[in-house]
């Protein structure tokens, strides 16, 4: 067993060795050198009246020579961009335009070269993990080749920007326009498109502020629209000072901030922005670069040659030093692939151009963004100190740096808001215990453990969306001795209400202690309020409750299938038919064909009643021309009989009420009823004192307004003395409670919705963020959540159309159905007795005729 286990380990051990040793084809620095190819394009040279070939040459060998200890470096140098090198070089430095170093890394990069480029200004970076890059910048022409850096690594992810710019830097930098609107599909330069507007920086004063407003007025718009704006001024004060008076910083808009500063200084971020408002997203470019920084090719060159000789010692020193405590088999195994050498070798020249340059390459710009979503909650909870003259809800953090040689180097975001929102930081907010609104429910001390309702799940819903927590704090718990909350507890009055709004929600909402109201609120005169409504976030209808029509009698069942006209002429072709038989019957030439059973008129009668009910007769027309009646006749019977079996299921079937109030208009039609009630503090009550619908005045003149459920006195309703108006849903969970008790709808709501009352939730008045709740809001709404929500936590009346169906498919016929039947069978026994009762005395009346003519013929 112990074998077995030495066998597997040295064979899992073993297996990857072996596979790195089959695919490693690249030759260690202990056997052999490092390899280096340098290409100075001369052609490039040429045109910038540059011969740095001599000096490339000395400085690399030089730098070689005092800084490489152990192993050596191969190099070869190249004067035409378009060598094509070979597998075996390590590297590759170059100096050449941007175009020939994009074609040129190309080529490498399919032979596995690390390459090192210097080139022009204003050309797209290469691959950050594969290459190095250092374009020639010179004092105070960082921004192109920084505008395209943003792009290309995603820093600016714009289609759109507005450009501000001084007119002194338009026309010494015609490089910066070029930059922005720069597209490369290869490179994946995304082209952005640009409105420039550029400002007159000899104006002074008033002029200066004129000029500054022309250029914003074209912008001024709608905060639903994200614009992103792109700012190199040095009136960048006076441009942030103009916007904040148009409104321009909100959470939709981005501003970016070239401060054009040419050494370093201390940049106050709270004194240019202490007047702009929580929400707004504000960026600084800023410059760091060392005031010994200066431009030279050499220079460059020389750090670069340091770097990359620096990088070489440290690879061949740590090789020396694992070969040194392992077997040649094992060393073949771990040693270094070409790929894992270039990464080392990046990753040590980057680190001493950071820390050691002093050329072109230590040109430096730091990053600043601001923080401020939410910033109101955190200072109301003590987390931020107050300064004076300094804005309080904002903090500033930097995001990472520029460099030539490396790009952006950022840790976050540039706008962290614009995409992560609020940054999963927590909110507070104020609500209530309404159902079905907002469930709240608590433990014994009070603390709210559990919630639940429509406003509730829409608040779960904008948490997740737009990434914040929340602690909710129950508005009564602030004055616990209410009377308005006391009463909505107590009452017992079934449904909601929300046109009155508990006012210690509207006290903290105005002192700005929350974040928002999570509370279903009735939308009022909302220009008067001294905060925001956001958009609805549900419609309730106002509508009657009533009895329940009785329903239509079914003792007259039978006849219902017909109306009176078609029994009379039904009435009408019985009588009709039968003496046309007759006739035919007497007129037929054949004696033989004449049939005894049709010879009276009163059997024809029998004859064609029996058929209608589908019964046949023992007689048949022997003459083709009875026959034909007999068969016409026959017709009419079949579809008489079938229209009427139909018709009859479904009087049977759905049952039929009398005439009830179904619309507002005809109230004064029904005189029985003689109370009128409506729910204290509605909405209705307010809108019915300015409305000019006469029967809304009348009612509210009738109406006892009721606080409790003695005074709503629903037992009225369902005697037919009273209708209540309330909120449909409300009626609903009345019609559905007495349902659920007696299993039988005797209330009748009203068909229409005469009042539409719009709900929503509240923001404080000066909040930035209504205009991000309501898109989200419209988002819910469009993808059916809230709707959802609705027919879950609001009533679903029984007694409804579907209610109605589920009672018609389930229906048992009963003894008020079948009375109608009952009573036709009684009329026809009572008939049957008459006319019995009729023989007897026609019979009694013969029996004397004939005695008094045969005592008359004897005398």
């Amino acid at each position: 067993m112990k074998f077995l286990t030495i066998f597997g380990f040295y064979f899992i051990w073993t297996a990857p060795l072996a596979l790195c040793q089959e695919y490693n084809d690249y030759s260690s620095f202990i056997s052999a050198n490092a390899s280096l190819a340098v290409v100075v394009d001369q052609d490039y040279m040429r045109e910038h009246n540059v011969n740095i070939m001599a000096h490339f040459q000395k400085i690399l060998s030089d730098t070689i020579r005092e800084n490489l200890k152990n192993g050596g470096i191969n190099v070869k140098y190249f004067t035409w961009s378009g060598v094509r090198l070979k597998k075996e070089f390590l590297a590759a430095m170059t100096v050449m335009s941007c175009e020939n170093t994009l074609k040129f890394f190309k080529a490498t990069r399919s032979n596995s070269i690390f390459l090192i480029a210097i080139t022009d200004t204003d050309c797209p970076r290469l691959p950050l993990n594969e290459a190095l890059m250092i374009p020639f910048v010179g004092r105070g022409e960082e921004f192109p080749q920084m505008i395209l850096d943003a792009k290309v690594q995603n820093i600016l992810p714009w289609k759109t920007a507005v450009v501000i710019m001084d007119e002194t830097l338009v026309n010494e930098n015609n490089k910066l326009v070029e930059s922005v609107v720069h597209e490369n599909t290869k490179s994946n330069v995304v082209p952005i498109s640009l409105y420039l507007y550029s400002i007159n920086d000899h104006l002074r004063t008033q002029k200066k502020r004129q000029a500054i407003r022309e250029a914003l007025i074209p912008f001024q718009k709608h905060p639903r629209e994200y614009q992103q704006f792109i700012v190199f001024s040095k009136f960048y004060e006076d441009i942030i000072e103009m916007a904040d008076n148009m409104d321009m910083f909100h959470v939709n808009n981005q501003w970016l901030f070239f401060v054009l500063e040419d050494h370093l200084r201390t940049f106050d971020h709270m004194a240019v922005t202490q007047n702009l408002a929580e929400g707004a997203n504000i960026a600084f470019v800023l410059n760091e670069t060392l005031p010994n920084c200066y431009n030279s090719l050499n220079c460059t060159i020389q750090e670069l040659s340091m770097a990359f000789v620096l990088a070489i010692s440290k690879l061949i020193t740590e090789e020396q030093v694992i070969y040194g405590e392992i077997s040649d088999e094992e060393w073949e195994a771990l040693r270094y692939t070409k790929k894992e050498k270039q990464d080392d070798i990046l990753v040590t020249m980057k680190e001493y151009l950071k820390n050691h340059s002093k050329c072109s390459t230590c040109s430096k710009w730091r990053v600043d963004t601001a923080l401020s979503w939410g910033k109101s909650q955190e200072h109301n909870k003590g987390h931020t100190e107050s300064f004076e003259n300094r804005n309080k809800y904002f903090d500033f953090v930097s995001i990472g740096y520029w460099t030539s040689v490396l790009g952006f180097v950022t840790h976050e975001l540039a706008f962290p808001h614009i995409t992560h929102y609020f940054r999963n930081i927590t909110l507070d907010i104020i609500t209530i215990h309404s159902p079905p609104w907002q469930i709240l429910k608590k433990d014994s001390k009070g603390k709210i453990i559990e919630h639940s309702g429509i406003v509730m799940e829409i608040l779960k819903e904008l948490s997740r969306m737009l990434n914040f927590s929340y602690v909710l704090h129950d508005a009564s718990a602030i004055d616990p001795h209410d009377e308005l909350h006391n009463q909505n507890e107590t009452d017992g009055l079934l449904g909601s209400l929300t046109y009155i709004i508990p006012y210690q929600v509207v006290e903290m909402l105005q002192a700005n202690k929350f974040f928002m109201a999570a509370v279903a609120a009735t939308v009022d005169d909302p220009d008067k309020k001294h905060f925001n409504y956001t958009i609805p976030i549900s419609v309730q209808k106002y509508s009657f409750i009533s009895r329940r029509p009785d329903e239509v009698s079914r003792i007259y069942l039978f006849t219902a299938p017909f109306t009176l006209e078609t029994w009379a002429s039904l009435v009408g072709v019985i009588i009709i038919t039968s003496p046309i038989l007759f006739i035919i019957n007497r007129l037929v030439p054949m004696q033989h064909l004449r049939v005894k059973g049709f010879c009276t008129m009163k059997n024809c009668f029998w004859y064609v009643y029996g058929a209608l009910l589908q019964q046949g007769g023992i007689y048949l027309p022997q003459a083709d021309s009875g026959r034909l009646v007999i068969g016409f006749w026959w017709i009419v019977v079949i579809v008489i009989v079938t229209t009427y079996c139909g018709n009859l299921v479904a009087f049977l079937t759905f049952p039929k009420f009398q005439p009830g109030l179904d619309y507002f208009f005809q109230l004064d039609r029904h005189s029985e009823y003689q109370q009128y009630g409506l729910r204290n503090g509605t909405y209705f009550e307010k809108y019915a004192a300015s409305s000019t619908r006469s029967e809304f005045l009348k009612y509210m003149e009738k109406a006892i307004i009721y606080n409790n459920p003695h005074e709503e006195n629903i037992e009225a309703v369902k005697k037919g003395e009273r209708i209540n108006i309330d909120w449909r849903i409300n009626l609903q969970l009345i019609i559905q409670k007495d349902f659920e008790k007696d299993k039988e709808c005797a209330f009748s709501l009203g068909k229409e919705n005469f009042l539409d009352e719009q709900i929503s939730m509240m923001l404080p008045s000066n909040s930035p963020y209504l205009i991000l709740i309501n898109e989200q809001i419209t988002r819910l709404s469009q993808m059916g959540f809230i709707e959802r929500w609705h027919q879950t936590n609001l009533p679903n009346n029984k007694c409804n159309g579907r209610g109605v169906m589920r009672q018609i498919t389930n229906h048992k016929v009963n003894l008020d159905d079948m009375q109608g039947c009952f009573l036709v069978l009684l009329l026809g026994s009572l008939f049957a007795l008459f006319v019995i009762l009729s023989e007897h005395i026609y019979q009694q009346w013969q029996l004397k005729y004939a005695n008094r003519n045969r005592t008359s013929f004897s005398n």
